[in-house]
């Protein structure tokens, strides 16, 4: 297996057929899915904005909720540090509102010059961001760290060229790339096939997952067609729990519930194992190059990078799919790495087993009580 992970991973680099993105959600497909759902559940509340939410925001105003904090891990891994760089801590817990400490006045003047410099010279697009600068360190790097690595001298000589001539003029130097259909024809063939695919109407699925400390806990989701979906586990006495429920969505930990709404319930959605690996072209409305990676042997779906555009640059995330095995006609990854953001663990998930078709308690998919003080 790693093997085949190494091979696709080279091959990526050298051959463009190796992978394809798939971009925004279909406008039509979120409208039949709301049209679904909307029959017996109510429409979820707009998202509100950091400043409606939090105190003391003075820069970040008209950024949606559910971007705060992955905007605040991206600022602390794009300098290396973390939220005690920039807040302080009182009586051992963490003040974010304070302006006690000169550096979160920093911080706020350099979000302003790059919401500024991509308001000017990027046409309004978040080319530039806290990373362009400080490459994971405090101080931003103005200047190259020497020794500069030798460049490699140009290829002349291609296979099949005539001596001399330059590989960007040689015959037959650009590979034919296979179209995005025919690579997701590829996929739906490897996984076991259109029809199998069409018949899945339920998922049950119990084995671990990865926490923050690194210990595996127990794991267990329930899915459903179209867009239904429960995932729960239990670190010291505490349940974690996520629901999608049609338009609506929420979280429950320790500190109470959460409601998933906007792009951040999209992309809640997109995370269970279920949605994120079948009918991927119905998920999004056309197909460009980079993003899903693709075995180029198999056929099957090995990584998938999605990026959320931010006002203060573009937050990558990454979600690599390993340990295929047969499952009722259908091939299914049994490991899931996810890279949420910048700053946050690896989150692991390995299955044990996973049951399709077959009876799931519906009323998992209801709110969630509210714990227990």
């Amino acid at each position: 297996m790693k093997q085949n992970v190494l091979r696709v991973l080279a091959l990526s680099l050298l051959v463009s057929t190796a992978f394809v993105i798939l971009t925004s959600l279909s406008n039509a497909q979120v409208a039949r899915d709301q049209n679904i759902s909307t029959t017996t559940i109510q429409a979820a509340p707009p998202e509100k904005t950091v400043e409606q939410v939090f105190k003391n925001i003075k820069v970040l105003n008209g950024l949606p909720q559910s971007q705060f904090y992955p905007v605040m891990r991206f600022m602390a891994a794009s300098l290396g540090t973390q939220c005690g760089f920039c807040h302080v801590f009182k009586n051992g817990q963490l003040d974010s509102p304070a302006d006690d400490k000169p550096e979160k006045q920093t911080a706020r003047v350099m979000i302003k010059m790059v919401l500024e410099i991509n308001k000017t010279l990027a046409q309004g697009n978040p080319t530039v961001s806290c990373y362009t600068c400080h490459r994971g360190r405090t101080s931003p790097q103005g200047g190259p760290t020497l020794p500069q690595p030798l460049p490699s001298p140009p290829s002349t000589i291609a296979d099949g060229a005539t001596p001399g001539a330059s590989a960007r003029t040689a015959p037959h130097s650009t590979p034919v790339l296979p179209s995005g259909a025919e690579i997701l024809n590829k996929y739906i063939t490897a996984i076991g096939g259109r029809t199998a695919v069409d018949q899945i109407h339920s998922c049950v699925i119990k084995g671990t997952t990865s926490t923050s400390s690194g210990e595996f806990v127990p794991y267990e989701a329930d899915q459903m067609t179209p867009d239904q979906a429960y995932e729960a586990f239990t670190i010291q006495n505490v349940t974690y729990e996520r629901v999608i429920n049609g338009p609506r969505g929420w979280l429950k930990n320790y500190s109470g519930m959460t409601e998933l709404i906007g792009q951040r319930l999209a992309e809640q959605k997109l995370s269970f194992p279920l949605f994120m690996i079948l009918r991927l072209k119905d998920q999004y409305a056309s197909l460009l190059v980079s993003a899903h990676y693709f075995d180029i042997e198999s056929g099957l779906l090995r990584r998938r990078i999605s990026y959320t555009p931010t006002m203060i640059g573009i937050i990558p995330q990454q979600t690599d799919f390993e340990d295929y095995r047969e499952v009722e006609g259908l091939w299914l990854p049994f490991t899931i790495r996810g890279y949420v953001d910048a700053g946050s663990p690896i989150i692991i998930r390995k299955f044990a087993e996973i049951k399709l078709n077959v009876p799931v308690d519906k009323s998992k998919f209801n709110k969630p009580l509210p714990p227990t003080p």
